[in-house]
């Protein structure tokens, strides 16, 4: 059985602690260039050129990881449905201690 390169990068990637994988860090950056802006995982996409399926992927990884935070919602004009707006977390100084 083959295994993606990338299956096999992301399972060794799994015990190493703040390892961000190259698709995690093109996710991130969208929020570097731009801080305190949030987007939804379409506008992620289309920043990033990356599919949304894999953006989805990433933003639930770094959501789990505390990385990213919902920070609040929209509505998509095309599919009328509710969006989640993402951004980074906002630091506290009591979190830098």
């Amino acid at each position: 059985m083959r295994c993606a390169e990338t299956s096999i990068v992301a399972f060794h990637s799994l015990g190493v602690a703040n390892y961000l994988q190259p698709r995690e860090k093109e996710v991130l950056a969208v929020f570097d260039r731009t801080p305190g802006k949030a987007y939804t995982r379409k506008q992620i996409a289309y920043l990033t050129g990356l599919e949304l399926s894999c953006v989805c992927g990433r933003v639930r990884s770094k959501k789990k990881k505390k990385a990213l935070v919902v920070a609040g919602k929209t509505l998509d004009t095309i599919s009328n449905k509710s969006q989640e707006l993402l951004s980074l977390p906002v630091l506290t100084q009591g979190s830098l201690f």
